[in-house]
């Protein structure tokens, strides 16, 4: 919920809409699928404007599972970028295969998807200077 309660300050503090990048390890807990809902809610009520998710954990579906929650709240169109090596690769949560399994999107796994780093270095480079912000979730909190 940490990411909820930074948006809520962000947006109380700017009167427009905040370009956000969200950065997940969505693997063996689900707080991350909060944070992305809560992202969604707050997009759908125009609070927000989500620029991309990037996973940052080797989970190879965990990005699977960003995408259901995507294509649930419609938004297919977010570019997605997964972290590919090892750290992390070995930590699975049964909510992720359970999401990717049964639930449909267009991703799957994270050979589906460019490197995080490259998604990370396009969106940044395409916005104006300090006009995103990046909620970590996960291993960098």
């Amino acid at each position: 919920m940490k990411l909820l309660f930074i948006l809520s300050l962000l947006f109380t503090l700017s009167s427009s809409i905040v370009k956000l990048i969200i950065d997940t390890d969505m693997d063996f807990d689900v707080d991350d699928v909060g944070a992305v809902c809560a992202a969604h809610a707050m997009a759908d009520k125009g609070e927000v404007e989500i620029i991309a998710i990037v996973h940052d954990a080797g989970c190879p579906r965990g990005i699977g599972a960003v995408s259901v929650l995507n294509h649930y709240y419609g938004r297919d169109q977010i570019p997605l970028g997964a972290f590919k090596g090892r750290f992390g690769a070995e930590t699975a949560g049964i909510y992720v295969d359970d999401l990717v399994d049964n639930w449909e999107s267009p991703i799957k796994h994270y050979d589906q998807v460019r490197d995080a780093v490259e998604v990370l270095r396009e969106v940044l480079a395409a916005a104006e200077d300090q006009s995103v912000v990046i909620s970590s979730v996960g291993f960098l909190t």
